[in-house]
């Protein structure tokens, strides 16, 4: 039953150093746990050798330990003044001495479009290796309009990009897994986005966009992780891959991959699905000025 906080995400620092706000243990599996507090703000409490989410507080335990093997969905938790409370099961984390890390997607002033697209394509080959026959694909290609009546494409500064909000009526909520696929592949959109074009305030209107069709869509697991995307923050597998498709380094991109494709059970082939839709060469790039 020894166990302490080894580090936790940016993302939750005012949560933690705030005042104690009482929450709800939302889903439990062997190695993590989703705790819901108030304003729909969500914390996942993961163990050692799982990867670091953006809203994540890691912790020494091994799956299938305590505390992971103790939680149960339902059980009130308390966060805030620097501690984790578990009182239903007797466990009370400090968390003043763990260091936080970053889940900020980096923005490189200057980024070449041309190696990022042939590491995309590298990319498409890898995720078809490993899963050639799995997966969701978005379908809207070659239709006149979602069915909303919406567009299917936007023209942005050097390229051609599906309709965001087309985009996420389509596949918000849709599909298999803990997070649904097409929730998955949104996230990874708004991942590459930002890798492309940052904080441009067209961009961050689409992420917008996307958030509020997950609002009605989507489940509130999904919903959390898909704001703190949307805003520019992932698990730290996708920044390392993110920050290796702009780099001329095959073996660094395939480990980076690889890591990723190893997120949950389809997790991580849907968001690299989702950041491909958005850095396929069809949709022809160039680095936009702000």
């Amino acid at each position: 039953m020894n166990c302490r906080p080894v580090a936790y995400s940016e993302c939750i620092a005012s949560m933690v150093a705030g005042e104690p706000r009482r929450g709800v243990v939302h889903s439990a599996f062997a190695g993590a746990a989703n705790m819901l507090f108030p304003g729909a703000c969500m914390l996942s409490l993961n163990a050692c050798t799982a990867p670091r989410m953006p809203n994540g507080l890691h912790l020494s335990a091994q799956a299938g330990t305590f505390p992971f093997s103790a939680l149960r969905a339902g059980t009130p938790v308390l966060l805030g003044a620097q501690r984790l409370h578990i009182e239903a099961i007797g466990c009370s984390l400090d968390l003043s001495q763990a260091p936080r890390w970053d889940p900020h997607i980096y923005k490189h002033e200057c980024i070449d479009m041309k190696i990022i697209t042939h590491n995309a394509e590298h990319l498409s080959d890898l995720v078809d290796e490993e899963s050639p026959r799995g997966g969701m694909r978005w379908m809207g290609d070659g239709e006149q309009g979602d069915r909303q009546g919406g567009s299917l494409h936007i023209t942005v500064p050097g390229a051609v990009l599906p309709n965001p909000v087309a985009l996420a009526r389509s596949l918000c909520g849709r599909g298999v897994g803990l997070t649904p696929a097409g929730d998955d592949m949104l996230a990874g959109w708004m991942a590459a986005g930002w890798l492309v074009y940052g904080p441009l305030p067209w961009f961050l209107d689409a992420c917008q966009g996307i958030v509020a069709v997950a609002m009605q869509q989507t489940h509130v697991l999904s919903q959390a992780w898909l704001r703190c995307a949307a805003e520019g923050n992932v698990a730290l597998p996708v920044v390392a891959l993110l920050e290796a498709l702009t780099r001329e380094d095959a073996a660094q991109l395939e480990r980076a991959a690889r890591s990723v494709l190893a997120m949950g059970a389809t997790s991580g082939r849907d968001l690299i699905r989702g950041m491909l839709l958005c850095l396929r060469p069809e949709c022809p790039h160039q680095a936009p000025s702000a």
